[in-house]
């Protein structure tokens, strides 16, 4: 049997079992793009360390070691497939030479930092100098709600009202979807965040309860999808759009290095750094850097409220994301 065939299988499993849009879509798109036509026609006993080296390094050659990644993963399923069924004595990648990983530097934004940058940021909503049909105006309600969770680009709009509780002595919201893009459907909530880690609910702050009451009482009409945080015209929140927005808000300011993912560095520092950062940030304009194994390692546990899946009851402790709103202060 060929790859080709052999990945046509190794696909009907794939799909079975995970139920993530965004990989699915990935992986098959590295699979027919990338991975049938460098290796289809060889058989399966053909698949030697030696093949499959020339392959790989011939893709990071001319696509870059992310998509190389991706293409050995996709490899790695099939010929384990064919391993597991005795096709195979092992998976030939175990010995293929290895891929470098490129390690982004990881920023995080200080407190006084944070503050300059919502000042900036409502500086540049009043000024309404956007560009475009339906102007952005609520960018900072967007960037409080990852303030206080730490919750990535696609998760933030993908929140609904029926994920919130405001009613309770400590009000919370649940992170428990994401928004991506399918094609010929468009953009759709998909019930499943990135990964199962994700899935939690957290205690929210005062200034992200108060923002939050001001949105549920100002919403004129409901929208389709029941989100928090909809479109100009009501519809889901198109994150790269997002990412555009963002990019025209943070440069007036001044803050042009930092990224929607900054804000989650910046929730996750928080928690590991000692306590007397708040009351000796640097420079308000430059984010801290940070160690990778502080901020991406795990996510810290005193920022969660409670684990979905375990019933696991967690800390609850936001003093430091109080002093976002600089309504408090730490001693």
């Amino acid at each position: 049997m060929r790859i080709t065939k052999l990945a046509v299988i190794w696909w009907a499993v794939f799909e079975d079992t995970v139920r993530l849009l965004n990989p699915r879509r990935r992986y098959r798109d590295i699979m027919d793009n990338f991975v049938r036509p460098g290796t289809g026609g060889i058989r399966i006993l053909e698949a030697t360390v030696s093949t499959l080296d020339r392959f790989l390094n011939a893709m990071r050659t001319n696509h870059g070691n992310a998509t190389v990644k991706l293409c050995e993963t996709v490899l790695s399923g099939v010929l384990g497939l064919a391993a597991r069924h005795g096709a195979l004595d092992g998976t030939p990648l175990r010995d293929v030479a290895t891929i470098p990983t490129n390690h982004k530097e990881v920023r995080a934004l200080t407190v006084a930092g944070v503050g300059a940058l919502r000042a900036g940021l409502r500086q540049w909503e009043a000024n309404k100098k956007q560009a475009g049909r339906y102007p952005t105006v609520d960018i900072v309600d967007v960037v409080d709600i990852m303030l206080a969770t730490g919750a990535r680009i696609g998760e933030a709009p993908a929140i609904r009202w029926k994920d919130i509780y405001l009613k309770s002595f400590k009000p919370t919201v649940t992170v428990n979807a994401t928004i991506v893009y399918m094609p010929g459907q468009g953009l759709t909530i998909q019930d499943d965040p990135k990964s199962a880690r994700s899935r939690q609910r957290y205690f929210l702050p005062a200034f992200a309860v108060e923002m939050l009451l001001r949105r549920q009482i100002g919403q004129l009409e409901a929208n389709p999808w029941d989100v928090v945080f909809p479109s100009a015209v009501g519809s889901l929140r198109d994150p790269n759009n997002f990412r555009k927005q963002w990019r025209s808000a943070r440069d007036e300011p001044g803050f042009e290095c930092v990224t929607p993912h900054t804000f989650r560095k910046t929730v996750g520092t928080c928690w590991k750094l000692p306590p007397a950062w708040p009351s000796r940030p640097p420079s308000s304009g430059t984010p801290a850097k940070t160690s990778r194994g502080s901020t991406t390692s795990k996510r810290p546990r005193g920022l969660l409220a409670e684990n979905i899946k375990t019933k696991e009851p967690l800390t609850y402790v936001s003093a430091v994301q109080e002093l976002f709103s600089g309504r408090a202060t730490r001693t």
